[in-house]
């Protein structure tokens, strides 16, 4: 191919396949659809009426789309055809919604590929034809567009320029003569207009074509799938896991919610559609105030209530300039599977924010997100504070989105002027064709009359969140409560010997067996050791660090061995069961002790020492120095249930350092110590021992019973979430965990048995109950198609041949009717010409004798100049002869022209006898 150049430099080319590429960006059918409306719509075209229609041309399937606008001449057609041309502007305050300049070249050739646009603005006629299969055929290496313009004397303005243009419309679209082109001109309606006819539409895999038009007859709907479930619908990509709104299949639907404010009527299939404003068709309707950051405090009005039509059709309609971008948008708690947001429809103009280029979705920069998020949150203050207002009027009623709404106004369009009128409430039924006229309100009784105004009010929101006080308040009192609660609790005094289980230092035996004491769980200590710890003091102090005991009048000191706990001790093991409860004395630590699980005692007597201490008998006098927190400390640790205590009365002047994470110390009693008691000590450590390892095997069994229980709860969500609705449900599908991990613990090996067993048993009922319903339906379903499907199949054959031989009818009528119009026109225009003709000739024949009298009366000088004169006007009685014959001849076709003498009144005969047959029409 040869490089164009422009001063030296190269131009870049458009591939002919460039127009395929450019329509895959609308991968939804309607979307397409949309930018042919939006065309009309704008404020440079500025239709009143657009008419979408299916036809048949040459045994093609058509779509047409016929706006009565201002129309284009043959500039603004090459720019329409031309990719990136956008002089779209505002006017009379309606801003156009075209920003691009590609939405006709994608739409229409996602649609189809080939399409011609016939135009004419009140001076010209204008064709044009954008078509891949001309393209093809010729093997263009550019996208060429050949245009043809007609004057309005239905001749071509430029024969020599347009030959060529002309030539390949009448070869490569649906129309052959000239005369099929002026006929699709004359079928707009007026002087000023546009017509667009695109044919061989988009088909599927099975060669059937993307639109169903046989479904509804005054509707074209996107054909139903089937889905792995076996029922039928359309989805769009977005909604695989919602229910399905009506606007995603059906374009009447779709085109009822197209712009924000509608001011054009859409005829679809020769029926309007009902237009609605989406902002007061809606229950319960409040406005809210959105104020970003990002528009320097400008602020955006919301608009939200519930819809009365389908209450499984919410979520947020997102608009830019008038224009449906996003429709049922779902944000906020509308996301989670329940009830919350059902029915809730919010409404907002994104006019801040940058449409793609389908227009079916927001570029997803930051100021999307904000948005998102600020909607979602507008939308749970509306929804709570609905639901908390109907419970106060209504506790016992139905839920606020069960109920049957009606909306707050009734709005209606004008079909003359095309003005939006509210009506009083209580009307119902509207009649087809509404007109100002039948206004209630006298006020607005009159199209010249302008709208109402609407509320500008964007500072403050319309109603009051009444919720969100009462939750900070319910909040504020129960914090209250617990600051309350926790105070009394430090206040509160507890007694260190009754609240305790003793242990008997003389016969070594507990009060309670200990094979009795429960497990303790490691979430019921924690409560109790964070306020022990809070109730330790400081570890820096010196008084508290140093415990000083006196021996006031023992004869020989005792020195017992007492195990120290330490920080990892202590860290690692939380559920203890022994507790040192100190009273009076501490006897010398000696070296830490490895206790593997539970802290454990181990007395280690001296034996000389226990030689000398055998003739004491009397008990020391314990020594009341201790502080009180060092009793506090002792007396917390009351909270943890079950626990041994044992308590020592053992003297001694020893210092002993405390430190912080050691919060038990023993006491002994010197009387009663003997060789038995630590062979008891010994025996009861081992004992303590193998009840340690039986817990931790229990633990680990509870463990892995968790695990299955966990798995299982996972299976039955698994199979929930194939037949309940993910995200948007009418009922509630949370699962609450039946055996959470702190509760898993407590629960006893039995129980947790118990509970997988029925769980089992259950999920096989729910089984065989799917199996023997999913037979009955095949078993019902076989019964009823066997029955019923050579009746249903007759009837649909039959019902198809009548609204057949209707459409035939219709096209029929609509062809006679436009026929019988052009022939009308055609009369008409041949009566004014004939009059015309009959006046010249008739001051023709006047002048005729009056110049044979002058002739007659003239002297032989004046001879050549009366001839002259004679001639001339006989001249101008042929030439005016002439074109009448040439004007017979359209309406007599078998007249043959070259044989009239025009020299003659054989014409003036013939126009004679054409005016009669005229006049007798007319009066017929």
């Amino acid at each position: 191919m040869a490089a164009k150049t422009q001063g030296g430099i190269r131009l870049s080319a458009l591939c002919p396949k460039f127009l395929h590429t450019n329509s895959t960006s609308h991968t939804w059918p309607f979307s397409a659809i949309a930018e042919l409306i939006d065309n009309a719509y704008d404020p440079d075209v500025s239709a009143k009426q657009i008419w979408i229609d299916k036809t048949v041309i040459n045994d093609n399937i058509c779509l047409t789309f016929t706006d009565n606008g201002n129309g284009m001449n043959s500039e603004k057609l090459h720019k329409m055809l031309s990719f990136g041309f956008s002089e779209k502007s505002v006017m009379n305050g309606r801003v156009p919604v075209g920003l691009y300049g590609n939405g006709f070249k994608s739409g229409s050739m996602r649609l189809g590929k080939d399409a011609i646009v016939f135009t004419k603005n009140g001076e010209t006629m204008s064709v044009g034809l954008l078509s891949q299969t001309f393209l093809e055929v010729t093997k263009a290496e550019h996208v060429m567009v050949p245009i043809v313009t007609f004057n309005n004397q239905r001749q071509i303005s430029d024969p020599a320029e347009s030959k060529n243009s002309l030539k390949a419309i009448l070869t490569h679209s649906l129309f052959s003569t000239e005369e099929k082109l002026l006929a699709e001109l004359d079928a707009i309606m007026g002087k000023k207009g546009t017509r667009i006819i695109i044919w061989n539409l988009r088909r599927d895999k099975n060669e059937k074509p993307e639109f169903d038009f046989d479904k509804d007859k005054y509707d074209i709907r996107i054909p139903e799938d089937l889905d792995e479930t076996g029922k039928r619908g359309y989805k769009k990509q977005e909604r695989l896991d919602q229910i399905v709104p009506e606007s995603d299949y059906s374009l009447r639907a779709y085109c009822s919610i197209l712009y924000l404010k509608p001011t054009m009527q859409i005829i679809l299939r020769g029926q309007k559609v009902k237009t609605q404003l989406v902002s007061k068709s809606l229950a319960f309707i409040e406005r809210d105030i959105y104020r970003p950051k990002f528009l320097n405090a400008k602020t955006v009005r919301i608009t939200f209530g519930f819809n009365c039509r389908n209450k499984d059709h919410y979520g947020i309609m997102m608009y830019h300039k008038n224009r449906l971008i996003k429709a049922y948008e779902r944000v906020g708690c509308q996301l989670k599977a329940n009830n919350m947001g059902v029915g809730v429809v919010g409404i907002i103009e994104c006019n801040f924010l940058k449409p793609t280029h389908n227009k079916q979705d927001f570029d997803y920069t930051n100021e999307y997100r904000l948005t998102i998020a600020a909607l979602g949150e507008k939308l749970n203050d509306y929804w709570n504070e609905m639901k908390t207002k109907k419970n106060e009027e209504h506790p016992l009623a139905l839920p606020v989105e069960e109920i049957q709404k009606q909306p707050d106004q009734t709005w209606v369009q004008c079909d003359g002027c095309l003005k939006w009128r509210k009506l009083p409430d209580g009307i119902e039924h509207l009649p087809e064709k509404w007109y100002c006229s039948l206004n209630p309100d006298p006020q607005f009784r009159n199209c010249n009359v302008p709208e109402e105004p609407e509320d500008d009010d964007l500072i403050h929101p319309t109603y009051e969140k009444t919720y969100k006080k009462k939750d900070r308040e319910k909040l504020k009192k129960r914090l209250e409560y617990h600051q309350i609660t926790n105070e009394t609790f430090l206040k509160t005094p507890v007694s260190s010997s009754k609240d305790f289980k003793t242990f008997s230092a003389v016969t070594g035996k507990e009060a309670v067996p200990r094979s009795l004491l429960p497990e303790t769980s490691n979430a019921s200590v924690k409560r109790p050791v964070l306020i022990l710890n809070r109730s330790v003091s400081s570890p820096h102090s010196d008084s508290d660090n140093s415990l000083k005991r006196k021996t006031p009048s023992c004869a020989t000191p005792v020195s017992l061995k007492t195990p120290r706990l330490n920080d990892k001790t202590f860290n690692n093991h939380d559920d203890d069961d022994v507790i040192i409860l100190e009273e009076s004395s501490t006897p010398k630590p000696s070296a830490d002790a490895d206790a593997p699980v539970v802290k454990t005692e181990c007395i280690d007597l001296d034996q000389e020492k226990q030689k000398e201490n055998t003739d004491v008998r009397e008990p020391c006098s314990a020594s009341t120095s201790e502080p009180k927190s060092e009793q506090l400390t002792s007396a917390t640790q009351t909270e943890l249930p079950n626990l041994v205590v044992k308590k020592e009365e053992v003297e001694d002047d020893t210092e002993i350092q405390v430190p912080r994470a050691q919060m038990e110390t023993e006491q002994h009693n010197v009387n009663g110590v003997s060789e038995t008691s630590v062979s008891l000590e010994n025996e009861l450590k081992n004992q303590l021992q193998l009840l340690n390892k039986e817990k931790e095997m229990y633990q680990n069994k509870c463990e892995v019973l968790t695990k299955q229980v966990e798995t299982l709860e996972q299976r039955i969500l698994e199979m929930n979430n194939k037949y309940v609705k993910k995200e948007m449900c009418h009922q509630s599908t949370e699962t609450v965990p039946s055996f959470e991990g702190e509760n898993g613990h407590e629960r006893s090996l039995a129980e947790v048995t118990v509970l997988y067993e029925r769980a089992l048993e259950e999920i096989a009922k729910l089984k065989e109950q799917c199996s023997t319903l999913q037979n009955l339906k095949t078993e019902c379903s076989k019964c009823a198609d066997g029955e019923n499907k050579s009746e249903v199949d007759e009837i649909a054959v039959q019902l198809d041949d009548v609204f057949r031989q209707l459409d035939k009818c219709s096209i029929e009528r609509d062809r006679y009717k436009s026929e019988i119009e052009l022939l009308e026109v055609e009369k008409n225009q041949i009566a004014c010409q004939c009059e015309e003709l009959k006046a010249e000739i008739a001051q023709l024949k006047a002048s005729i004798p009056e110049a044979v009298a002058r002739a007659n009366d003239s002297t032989t000088s004046n001879v050549e100049d009366s001839v002259n004169f004679s001639d001339g006007e006989s001249l101008k009685l042929r030439s005016l002869r002439v074109n009448v014959g040439q004007l017979l001849a359209t309406i007599m076709p078998d007249l043959d022209l070259q044989q009239v003498n025009y020299d003659i009144d054989v014409v003036d005969e013939i126009l004679g006898q054409v005016v009669e047959q005229m006049h007798e029409i007319s009066s017929t």
